[in-house]
């Protein structure tokens, strides 16, 4: 994994490195302005991809919210998006100590400690939502910690990244068959394995399942991973604490539904367990992810040119549609 650090960097691969470590001299609420301020420039332009992306996604999942606070819930999300990878490079280009000092609150430290006591390995579901990559300092200091990573298309992120990571108690292995190999060894060796359980996978590695009541493709590796090694499960997510510069680190336990031998009541409970997290913040979540391009019954979700085409009702097709006046 640390092949990139061998490469030579092209001028604008060394631009982004040298961008991040400057953005990473930067204090942290310089560093939410910018992102509030980003945020807002960006929803002036819809048609831009994560503004255009984050209002149909929002459109979708809230139906019952009217435009107008919809799009007031795309222009925090934006903003929070912004923050989250400013943030992101703060993180990075500080020491471990730093991120670990950040963490001001703890809530469910109890259900963290009883997983890793059980000796069996712990699973952490780490939803995007938040910043989680303030998590793994905290995380690292109490496990040894295994983590997919897929390489950027800039080897100077990449490099940034990776040079940051090296500094946790971290094992980063590939998105592919190996590294899932490697999941599966490190939770039988009663390690700790954290996975993003929100992305869209290859058809072969998921199953349609439910995602506020909307059947799309997810993934089922989190379930198999407890499947095959009856591991400890929790969930962890880290959001802004409003009264102070610092985050509040949350450990949860996943819905009930998430431990059945049958992998799609298994999948919609990894579903609904991320759902509950989104929805006691709606904006911090990274909505600008193309989370429903493998929907069966609802088409051109993401296409610009056209609304979407519903298979069967939605309410929240009256986003895209007129209602006709009664006359």
């Amino acid at each position: 994994m640390n092949e990139t650090a061998s490469l030579p960097l092209s001028l604008i691969d060394r631009f982004y490195l040298l961008l991040l470590r400057l953005i990473a001299r930067l204090p942290i609420p310089v560093l939410q302005a910018l992102g509030r301020l980003i945020g807002n420039w960006a929803h002036i332009l819809p048609q831009v991809t994560p503004v255009f992306v984050t209002r149909r996604n929002l459109y979708l999942c809230f139906p019952e919210k009217s435009k107008k606070e919809l799009d007031q819930l795309c222009v925090q999300s934006l903003q929070s998006n912004a923050m989250t990878f400013l943030e992101f490079a703060k993180c990075w280009g500080m020491p471990p100590q730093y991120s670990i000092e950040k963490i001001v609150k703890v809530r469910g430290e109890e259900i963290f400690r009883n997983a890793l006591a059980q000796g069996c390995g712990t699973l952490a579901l780490v939803p995007h939502f938040g910043n989680w990559e303030f998590m793994n300092a905290w995380t690292a200091q109490y496990a040894h910690l295994t983590v997919m990573y897929k390489p950027t298309k800039e080897p100077g992120v990449d490099l940034f990244v990776l040079e940051a990571r090296s500094r946790l108690n971290a094992e980063l292995v590939p998105t592919d068959d190996s590294g899932v190999r490697s999941l599966l060894r490190a939770l039988k060796r009663n390690g700790f394995v954290a996975v993003l359980p929100d992305h869209v996978p290859q058809p072969k590695g998921g199953v349609s399942a439910p995602f506020f009541g909307i059947e799309t493709l997810s993934t089922v590796l989190a379930s198999r991973l407890w499947q095959r090694t009856h591991c400890a499960v929790i969930v962890m997510y880290a959001r802004r604490c409003p009264d102070t510069i610092g985050f509040e680190l949350v450990i949860e336990e996943a819905d009930p539904a998430f431990f059945s031998e049958d992998i799609k009541e298994s999948v919609t409970g990894m579903n609904r367990t991320i759902e509950r997290v989104i929805r006691t913040s709606p904006a911090d979540y990274q909505w600008a992810y193309r989370r429903f391009k493998s929907c069966s019954h609802i088409h051109n979700i993401y296409d610009r040119s056209h609304p979407p085409q519903f298979d069967a009702e939605h309410p929240g097709k009256r986003h895209f549609y007129r209602t006709p006046s009664a006359k």
